[in-house]
């Protein structure tokens, strides 16, 4: 008989047996743990490219305010084109008035949905991510 094949036994297999149950028992929770940093690592992503944008939009508006062809929609443009990864629409932004002595402040809020289906496997998260981000900057430069 070779020596290096092993003869099966009955301990073996319940030793296969009990792998598989320890494997059924960790594997949803190292899943769910995998899924939720994904999920936090796109809302962060997409939260810092919303800053940019807000803070694009924030210094276009605060700098081109006084120019006869200024419109709003400039400013928002600006902002959907310095985040593209979070798929901004006009009405996701919203600008204060500039003028002297005052701050332009832009401010975006969006709701996207989730990437992996996490709320499937989690039933109390909701379906939705709100995000928001916020920029400033004196108007005038």
């Amino acid at each position: 008989m070779n020596r290096l094949v092993k003869p099966h036994s009955a301990s073996n297999s319940k030793e296969l047996g009990a792998v598989a149950v320890e494997l059924a028992l960790i594997l949803p929770i190292f899943l769910a743990l995998i899924l939720g940093i994904v999920e936090y690592g796109r809302a962060f992503s997409i939260q810092v490219s919303m800053a940019e944008g807000a803070r694009e939009a924030a210094r276009y508006s605060a700098i081109h305010y006084a120019d006869a062809k200024y419109k709003p929609a400039d400013a928002q443009q600006k902002a959907i084109d310095a985040a593209p990864i979070a798929n901004l629409k006009l009405t996701d932004i919203s600008i204060s008035a500039c003028g002297p002595d005052k701050d332009s402040i832009v401010t975006i809020s969006a709701a996207t949905k989730y990437l992996t289906g996490l709320p499937t496997l989690v039933p109390f998260l909701p379906d939705i991510m709100n995000i928001s981000a916020t920029g400033a900057m004196r108007c005038g430069g």
